[in-house]
């Protein structure tokens, strides 16, 4: 992915498990994630096309029987996302919104103006 992924001791010290790279297929394209898993969440991390050659951090954290509480998104960003960066859970407008999976947040990168 890139040389900003946390290291094996942070992940690792916060209880999370990596299960590695994977393909994701999402349309036409093939996305390349990273899966972490923690008690009942599974998260993936990856870096996505933001328009004018600019790639930003992604984060879907989901669980299959309720969603995902503060504490543990929280403990997600910091534990598997550069620490130097912001993130935001964005709601665009209605026409744009995309879930798949019905107990998923996703975090997305910003700039810090952006804010």
């Amino acid at each position: 992915m890139n040389a900003q992924v946390p290291s094996e001791d942070r992940v690792k010290g916060h209880g999370w498990r990596d299960h590695g790279e994977h393909r994701l297929s999402m349309g036409d394209d093939r996305h390349k994630v990273r899966l972490f898993t923690k008690g009942g969440c599974k998260v993936l991390v990856s870096r996505e096309d933001h328009g004018k050659g600019k790639e930003r951090w992604h984060l879907s954290i989901s669980r299959e029987d309720r969603y995902p509480g503060w504490d543990e998104i929280k403990d997600a960003r910091y534990a598997l996302l550069p620490l130097g960066l912001t993130f935001a859970q964005i709601l665009p407008p209605p026409n744009e919104y995309t879930n798949i999976h019905r107990n998923c947040f996703h975090l997305w990168e910003i700039d810090h103006a952006e804010w």
